[in-house]
């Protein structure tokens, strides 16, 4: 929950009500700032099998 002044030195947070730091005292604000989530790994794109790949070879040859 976001609050409106800074715990450490009482200043009006104002417009950095969502800030990671005070700007007056530069202090972290513990209670604006959310964990970090590791980037999900995305998965190599699986390759199709021969019949799959020999059906969009002859529709890419077709269609040219």
């Amino acid at each position: 929950m976001n609050k409106s002044r800074c715990p450490h030195c009482g200043i009006r947070l104002g417009n950095f009500l969502y800030a990671d730091a005070c700007p007056s005292c530069l202090e972290e604000l513990k209670h604006n700032t959310a964990p970090l989530l590791p980037a999900k790994k995305k998965d190599p794109p699986k390759r199709n099998s021969w019949p799959v790949r020999i059906f969009f070879n002859i529709v890419r040859f077709v269609e040219s």
